[in-house]
């Protein structure tokens, strides 16, 4: 995790925020076809059990399973991020993601040295923090969030005010709750100025960059920065997921 203090308009204390985005660190760790002790596996199916599917036009072509909310993956030659919440745009299924995660051309891993998941075809970073992945054939994006195997549905993406219980579905902490705390902040890693976020009372922890906000079944944002841990207390930050959606054209998975 990399630390920085934030520009005089980011709070009005001074804190110490966090930038979630893969740090140099791990991705010198990361060595071509060696699965990380612990990395999850997106959606895979059975090991070995490479299931027959029927693509569109009657082509058969390889199941590989289910991508959902929730589910980490790696981005190829950089670090680990996790999937928000899965969407459409015509008929190719994908999902969004931190725009610190990657750029497009950059290809979206199961794990170091995984299966292709899909391709990012859009960033935006700094200013704002989003991004959208296209998943390749095989892939079936669900309209679900998903964090250590408790899994729950979207059903929409109405924003909550401030005041209403949000909880971030992280693969590395689990299901962590709070309120909303305030709307359009804005707060500046070493990259650059992020605006327009949303800032809650829910802790901050490593590895969750690119996490999902719900409230209730509602989808909110995803996840880009905080403050303190979940040891001594802090506040995260989200990208509102309207946002994206409309920057790059995109229709919300439901279930």
């Amino acid at each position: 995790m990399r630390f920085f203090r934030p520009a005089a308009t980011a709070l009005a204390a001074a804190l110490t925020l966090t930038a979630l985005a893969p740090g140099a660190a791990e991705t010198a760790t990361a060595q071509a076809g060696v699965a990380q002790a612990g990395a999850v596996q997106v959606g895979v199916a059975k090991a070995g059990a490479v299931q027959a599917g029927v693509a569109k036009a009657g082509v058969a072509q390889a199941v590989l399973g289910d991508i959902r909310g929730g589910d980490s993956f790696v981005v190829q030659g950089k670090g680990r991020c996790t999937v928000a919440f899965t969407v459409r745009r015509g008929t190719t299924g994908g999902f969004l993601t931190a725009g610190s995660c990657g750029e497009p051309g950059d290809v979206a891993l199961t794990g170091y040295g995984g299966t292709p998941i899909g391709v990012f075809q859009a960033s935006s970073y700094p200013g704002d923090d989003h991004a959208w992945v296209a998943l390749n054939p095989g892939w079936t994006p669900r309209g679900t969030v998903v964090a250590l195997g408790t899994e729950r549905p979207v059903h929409g993406a109405a924003p909550a005010p401030v005041g209403s219980r949000v909880c971030q579905a992280s693969p590395v902490t689990g299901w962590l709750c709070g309120t909303v705390l305030q709307r359009n902040a804005t707060i500046t890693y070493p990259g650059g100025t992020v605006t327009g976020l949303v800032r809650t009372s829910v802790c901050a922890e490593p590895g969750t960059w690119g996490v999902p906000f719900l409230a209730g079944d509602q989808a909110q944002g995803i996840t880009s920065g905080g403050t303190g841990n979940c040891a001594t207390g802090g506040n995260t930050f989200y990208q509102p997921v309207a946002e994206a959606l409309s920057a790059y054209g995109l229709t919300l998975i439901t279930s």
